[in-house]
C-alpha cells in the first residue's frame, strides 16, 4: 500500500520515493486512520505533502474532506533535497529556514517531525 501517487519515469530514485511514502504512512496513528491521511503527491522533482481530514458533518450531512498541502520536498538536479513550507498568497512555497539541503529526504522529514511540537508544521500535523 502506498500513500503517494508516483509518476512513471520519475527522476527521483525509487528508494527515496519509498522513504517518503513510508513516512506518510507512519505519520498517522492507528486511532486516527479513517479521519486523517497524510499523503504525497509527485510532480517531476517535487513532492508535495498533503494532509486530508474528514471533518464532522454540519447538520447531520456527510463528512466533508478537507485537504491542505503543508510541505514540499524538492529534488534538485544536483541530487540534493530541499524542504519548503507555507504557500503564500501568491501560491509560492518558501524554503524552510531550519533545514539545509540534504542528500536524502529523510533528514528533512525528521525536521518536520521535530517541528510538530511547537513550529510551523504543528499547525497542520497535530494528530499525534
Amino acid at each position: 500500500m502506498s500513500c503517494g501517487i508516483t509518476v512513471a519515469m520519475s527522476p527521483i530514485p525509487e528508494l527515496q520515493q519509498r522513504q517518503i511514502d513510508r513516512w506518510c504512512e507512519r505519520r498517522v496513528p492507528a486511532s486516527k486512520r479513517g479521519e486523517l491521511t497524510v499523503m504525497s503527491r509527485w510532480r517531476g522533482r517535487m513532492v508535495t505533502l498533503v494532509e486530508k481530514r474528514a471533518e464532522p458533518p454540519d447538520g447531520g450531512g456527510p463528512a466533508q474532506v478537507t485537504e491542505h498541502a503543508f510541505a514540499q520536498l524538492r529534488y534538485g538536479t544536483d541530487g540534493l533535497w530541499t524542504l519548503y513550507y507555507w504557500v503564500d498568497g501568491l501560491a509560492r512555497w518558501r524554503q524552510y529556514p531550519a533545514s539545509l539541503p540534504e542528500n536524502s529526504p529523510v533528514p528533512l522529514l525528521q525536521d518536520i517531525d521535530r517541528s510538530t511540537d511547537d513550529g510551523y508544521f504543528h499547525t497542520w500535523l497535530s494528530a499525534r
